[in-house]
């Protein structure tokens, strides 16, 4: 390139304004416009260069001279330039038309690798094209510009687009080219992309990439379409719907590598096949749970939530959550034959559940030694670039293994929010759960709720049954863990509908485990009690009553009073706040041994005098005696109820006695006696201390019992199963009928308080409000709150409006 000996302006001193701007091209330019003024130019020459470069030969002008003309040309203005545009238009027009004629003889021929074809004939074309805008640069560059007329390459492309890409013909075989190297891919047929992978360039060069994009996309949505139809068949028949799942992932890992070839970004073609598989989709999401559930797969779990998630299907993902769990529950609860294993499979369960919605947020959820969640397999770590150490194969596989990252917010605080590299310790970051998280986590508890719900005061029951058993034998495993075991019976607590039944056998539970120090810990129960309060609210508030008593007990002895008495402890409860506790009557004549009846009327004299306004009433059936006894030829010492003890005192004075005798010399009822005597002489064995004649389970009144004087135990200090301390069939009876008592008497209280601050209700209105009220402890039968609502207009406390029947009033 020259250098130009004078500035710009004087370079074109003498052109036209319109021909200014052609100084910017370069110094050669400026150096032949003022040393060569005037060229004799050959429009007809440089109109056959034109034909000749288009057509590969050598033009009759030398590409300097022809840049030359052109150049001078354009100095001019010449309207010559206007029949050399012309020209440039034809050839081009006659060069595609001869594309089109040998592309159609290729064709005809019935010749392979047409992509190849097109593209060499795309190559040759734009080589020459590119070759005859740089001669005619000046025509191309500056001519055009300033006319507001296409260039030469744009030319070019237009032209090849109509009538080259757009041809019916041609454009069906390139269509079915590129179709044929989807499904031979598919198949798993090695190809060469770099083929397709030019095609597609040459459609974004024509701006037709639209069109041939479409192709691809119309394809795979189709081809999905079948394909999931066909494998949802496939289920209905007798698959598995994680089955559909893996596939439909693989797949969408396997498109989304292969459209790298059309598409820098694959979306488009992963949202394609989703719409392509939804529909089939949302019928395949409940088995495919169900698998993963009864299999406890969490990664099979977090696999459909990847898919569901994909596919828009997260609500039917929730919803078949809820109903498998409610499902499930209901099957658990419904067999009663179950029952005793009915809570450990139910928080069982509940963790697992628990555990794999939080696996899938990326949560590791709560585990234990004992209670872990369901072992995983380490994910896949994702190389750097989608091709970098992996061959497609290896990588769809990587791809389909692959689950997106944790659908988690995090909050950044501070320096780490603004980047900064400071090595000061990084604050943990407080996770926010998604809004999506959250409906999973109610979808569990909606369906425990619902599942706990379908059978009446059996879950709650059982509830406080297994609580009863966990509080008495304590923490294995550390008291973090133990808390949350705590924390899981709780939540099952509020799951069930019938709490007001918890309560009860709660409470029964809680009274014996005091009475007869058989908890692990009295930390352990003002703790859980703490807990229920703030589940259930303050109707737990008797637990702190219960507990209260039992200390003050311990100093309701007078030493100086009640010296003699020493061994002899009474623990003085307040009635209202424990369980209901029968006086002995029907059947029963309970006749203490002289010293313990001594020991009772002492501390009863003591009492009435420290406490005038008050009355003891003893419950004999909760009392234990610790003895000391020789059997065998060893001393021991036993741990009996009262009943035992009383049985056993008899034989201090006789070696042999029967069941009538034993029943009309300690006046036990009949049914215990029976149980009490079975505990002494067919309880677990080193704990036999008394043998029956005829041997056998049955206790007839003619039995006789003695002493076991062959007795022997490896323990020195033991204790006889004591049968009342566990509820009974009866008592569980017993307790479930005082339940629906109170409730008919919770029932009256809130339609009181209710109508007493309004005065006047409708009927449908107190209804709705009692229901509202009465729901926090069990689920109210408006049928029984119209017979309340009945009971209470015949006592007159509410009375009927005179002008509308279904309007009540209270009466104060």
């Amino acid at each position: 390139m020259l250098t130009p000996t004078s500035s710009p302006t004087s370079a074109v001193a003498g052109v036209s304004s319109r021909s200014v701007s052609m100084v910017r091209v370069t110094g050669i330019l400026e150096q032949l416009t003022t040393d060569v003024p005037g060229i004799n130019v050959s429009v007809k020459d440089l109109s056959t260069s034109v034909s000749s470069i288009l057509q590969g030969q050598q033009p009759p002008l030398s590409y300097h001279k022809i840049s030359e003309q052109v150049h001078q040309l354009v100095i001019r203005g010449d309207d010559a330039l206007t029949t050399l545009y012309t020209k440039i238009n034809v050839e081009l027009q006659a060069y595609v038309s001869r594309i089109v004629r040998d592309s159609r003889a290729f064709l005809m021929a019935r010749e392979k690798n047409w992509l190849g074809k097109l593209l060499a004939t795309w190559k040759e074309y734009s080589d020459r094209v590119h070759l005859l805008a740089a001669v005619f640069v000046y025509l191309d560059r500056v001519w055009c510009k300033e006319e507001g007329l296409e260039n030469i390459a744009t030319l070019a492309t237009n032209f090849f687009a109509l009538d080259v890409w757009k041809n019916d013909l041609l454009w069906e075989k390139t269509r079915n080219e590129v179709l044929a190297w989807v499904n031979a891919e598919r198949q798993g047929v090695a190809t060469d992309r770099n083929a397709v992978r030019e095609v597609v360039a040459l459609s974004h060069r024509l701006g037709t990439f639209k069109k041939l994009s479409s192709v691809y996309l119309d394809d795979l949505a189709e081809h999905y379409s079948r394909e999931a139809q066909d494998r949802l068949n496939a289920v209905v028949a007798g698959g598995t719907g994680t089955e559909y799942v893996s596939w439909a992932l693989a797949k969408e890992a396997e498109e989304a590598e292969r459209s790298s070839v059309f598409f820098s970004d694959p979306s488009e073609v992963v949202k394609s096949l989703r719409l392509a598989v939804a529909h089939p989709a949302s019928e395949v999401v409940r088995p495919a749970l169900d698998e993963a559930m009864y299999r406890d797969d969490t990664e099979a779990l977090s696999r459909l939530y990847v898919f569901c998630k994909e596919g828009g299907l997260v609500p039917v993902f929730a919803g078949a959550l809820r109903s498998h769990i409610e499902q499930r529950m209901k099957q658990l609860i419904s067999d009663p034959a179950n029952d005793p294993q009915m809570i450990d499979s139910t928080l069982k369960f509940k963790r697992f559940a628990d555990g794999a919605v939080g696996q899938i947020f990326g949560g590791a959820g709560r585990t234990s030694p004992t209670r872990a969640a369901a072992p995983s397999t380490p994910r896949q770590s994702r190389p750097s670039t989608p091709s970098e150490g992996l061959q497609p194969r290896k990588r769809r596989a990587e791809l389909a293994s692959r689950l997106p990252q944790s659908d988690v917010a995090v909050v950044l605080r501070g320096r780490e929010a603004m980047g900064s590299s400071s090595t000061l310790p990084e604050p943990q970051e407080p996770q926010i759960k998604s809004q999506t998280q959250l409906e999973l986590e109610d979808a569990v508890r909606a369906g425990f709720k619902a599942g706990l719900g379908s059978r009446q005061n059996a879950p709650a029951e059982w509830i406080a049954k297994h609580l009863d058993s966990v509080m008495r034998r304590g923490p294995k495993d550390g008291e973090d863990e133990f808390n949350a075991l705590l924390d899981e019976i709780v939540a099952l607590v509020g799951f069930t509908p019938d709490k007001d039944v918890f309560r009860a056998f709660y409470t029964s539970g809680l009274a014996k485990r005091l009475l007869l120090n058989k908890s692990a810990s009295d930390d352990m129960e003002r703790n859980m009690i703490i807990k229920l309060q703030k589940e259930m609210g303050e109707e737990f508030t008797s637990g702190d009553v219960m507990m209260k008593d039992l200390q003050l007990s311990e100093t309701a002895k007078n030493p100086d009073d009640f010296k003699d008495h020493s061994d002899f402890t009474a623990n003085v409860l307040t009635e209202s706040a424990w369980p209901t506790y029968k006086l002995l009557k029907d059947g029963w004549a309970l006749k203490l041994t002289p010293g313990l009846q001594s020991a009772l009327d002492s501390f009863t004299m003591w009492y009435t005098t420290q406490h005038k306004n008050r009355k003891l009433s003893w419950r004999h059936q909760l009392a234990t005696v610790v003895m000391t006894t020789r059997l065998g030829g060893g001393k021991y010492e036993i741990t009996l109820s009262l009943f035992q003890a009383v049985v056993l005192l008899l034989y201090n004075e006789e070696d042999v006695l029967t069941c009538a005798e034993i029943q009309r010399r300690t006046g036990i009822e009949t049914s215990e006696l029976v149980r009490t005597l079975q505990s002494l002489a067919m309880g677990r064995k080193g704990t036999r201390v008394l043998l029956k004649r005829p041997s056998g389970k049955e206790v007839n009144p003619d039995d006789e019992f003695f002493l076991n004087k062959k007795f022997h135990s490896d323990r020195i200090k033991f204790k006889i199963n004591q049968i009342q301390q566990d509820l009974s069939k009866e008592e569980s009876k017993e307790t479930n009928e005082q339940v629906l008592v109170d409730r008919v008497s919770v029932l009256e209280a809130t339609i009181v308080r209710i109508m007493k601050a309004r005065k006047t209700l409708p009927l449908a209105q107190l209804i709705d409000a009692v229901v509202v009220d009465v729901s926090k402890r069990f689920p109210p039968d408006v049928k029984e709150i119209k017979k309340r609502v009945e009971s209470l207009i015949e006592r007159e406390f509410l009375a009927r409006s005179e002008q509308e029947r279904n309007v009540l009033n209270y009466l104060a």
